[in-house]
């Protein structure tokens, strides 16, 4: 075995790790990327020590090396356990109590290696070894180091088993994802054991060599299916308690993940894993998500549609909020805002604006309910407006094909686009006769003025009806005057 050739091993090592914990701390907002750049600076720290350790001949500068490992080796079990802690989301077994405890037990690691000579706890005797060709450092170990092994093994086994889960909850690029996290701590836990067994050159720490697959590994799932990526979507945006439905899409418009929420909204997400295609969402299925629209209709309730593209064309968010309430109080007061809300037809303002906006030419009708104020005076207010709006709903209905409102009070109104006077007032008396002859409680009648209307000129319009309306008071009222 050649001391050379291992050192370089162990710096290539250095290197690569290194590199790939600049690339992890540069998204140091996802979360899971912070505790995966420690590591990897744990595992930088650990090769770079080792070679260093290697390359020394006395026990003295040996273990001095050792301490320079142990800053970043006492505190693997705690690293490990994090990383598929947040990459996962998995928090009931790795809580905050099982941290604090592993946490605790790797500070203890770390003191006892740099206080072993006091109490030989971690180590119990440390020689220099020759029969490698060169010099290594042959270490008996005591009864803590047997405990810092167990909590390595727990983590590992931790991470092991939280990423067999996620990988069954996956499919496609996804369970790849989480097949090369999984065996990259795999191949690691499978060096250490054999490490510990004793089943490799003896006297050689075999673990700082695995940390090149390992690397490998999680660099192919970096560089090729954006493990890091993903994290920050399934962790802060999408895992968040709000009541919105997040759908998280990657470019390919494959389901990276979903929220609680998500699935009250769309309840067939209950059988899609992801890596299924958005698309499979049996209610979203004729929702158009090329044109991405803001609003979408599902058994009578309305969802608006937020997309938001991730940077480098890496994949969409779509936050789906319920907006049926809002929707219908804006009907509603636009239906306020346009509407007379005793007769159900135009109010004057809205009749008069629509005229302006939209027509040419037309007929501009006035009616006026004859002798409405002896209705009220002689039956009540209450009876006077069952006769407004009986009129209305007559109105509307008789002549649903043109515009009509209640003008003011008594006074109701008509625009007859593109029409004349002969055929307005052949209608318009039809309608007269219907209504002096109804079967209606209180039997009344209604007097009308019309004028011709030209664009620009509604003014004038409106004063000459208004005056053929007069004309038909003044010459007995139950009459059309144009």
């Amino acid at each position: 075995m050649n001391q050379a050739l291992l050192s370089i091993l162990l710096i290539i090592s250095s290197i690569f790790l290194s590199n790939l914990a600049i690339y992890a701390i540069k998204r140091k907002e996802v979360p899971g990327a912070f505790a995966f750049f420690i590591l990897l600076m744990a595992m930088t720290l650990h090769s770079l020590g080792y070679t260093f350790e290697l390359l020394s001949d006395t026990v003295e500068k040996m273990y001095f090396w050792i301490r320079i490992e142990y800053i970043g080796v006492a505190f693997y079990p705690f690293l490990i356990m994090l990383f598929a802690r947040e990459y996962t989301d998995e928090k009931k077994l790795a809580n905050r109590y099982v941290l604090s405890l592993m946490i605790t037990v790797n500070i203890a690691t770390l003191v006892f290696v740099n206080t072993n000579s006091y109490h030989l706890l971690y180590y119990t005797s440390a020689k220099v070894e020759s029969s490698l060709g060169f010099n290594v450092l042959k270490l008996e170990k005591g009864i803590w180091y047997c405990v810092q092994v167990t909590a390595l093994c727990i983590s590992n086994m931790y991470g092991i088993v939280v990423f067999v889960m996620k990988s069954k909850k996956s499919k496609g690029d996804y369970r790849k994802r989480s097949f090369f996290m999984l065996l990259g701590l795999t191949i690691q836990m499978v060096v250490f054991i054999v490490y510990i067994l004793g089943l490799g050159p003896r006297y050689i720490d075999l673990l700082p060599f695995s940390y090149i697959f390992m690397g490998l590994l999680i660099g192919v799932g970096l560089f090729r299916y954006d493990i890091l990526f993903l994290t920050p979507i399934t962790h802060e945006m999408v895992f968040n308690a709000i009541d919105e439905a997040v759908l998280v899409v990657d470019r390919k418009g494959m389901l990276i993940s979903f929220n609680r929420a998500s699935k009250q909204f769309f309840p067939s997400l209950e059988n899609i894993r992801s890596g299924e295609s958005i698309r499979s969402i049996r209610e979203l299925i004729e929702y158009d998500f090329d044109l991405n629209r803001d609003s979408y209709e599902i058994d009578d309730r309305t969802y608006n549609f937020k997309v938001i593209e991730m940077k480098n064309n890496r994949g969409r968010l779509y936050v789906v909020n319920d907006i049926t309430e809002s929707e219908q109080a804006k009907k509603q007061l636009e239906i306020l805002a346009t509407t007379d809300t005793l007769t159900g037809i135009y109010n004057r303002r809205y009749f008069m604006d629509k005229i302006e906006r939209d027509a040419t030419a037309g007929v501009f009708v006035i009616i006026d309910i004859d002798n409405f104020k002896d209705i009220n005076d002689r039956f009540g207010h209450v009876e006077g407006d069952k006769v407004l709006s009986y009129f209305g709903d007559e109105f509307k209905n008789f002549f649903k094909e043109y515009m009509v409102c209640r003008y003011g009070g008594e006074e109701f109104a008509m625009f007859i686009k593109n029409g004349n006077l002969n055929e307005a007032f052949r209608k318009s008396e039809v309608f007269r006769k219907k209504i002096a002859y109804s079967e209606h409680d209180l039997r009344f009648t209604f007097s009308a003025g019309m004028a011709e209307y030209t664009t620009g000129e509604i003014s004038n319009a409106i004063i000459e009806a208004d005056k053929k309306l007069y004309e038909a008071k003044e010459k007995g009222r139950n009459q059309i005057r144009y």
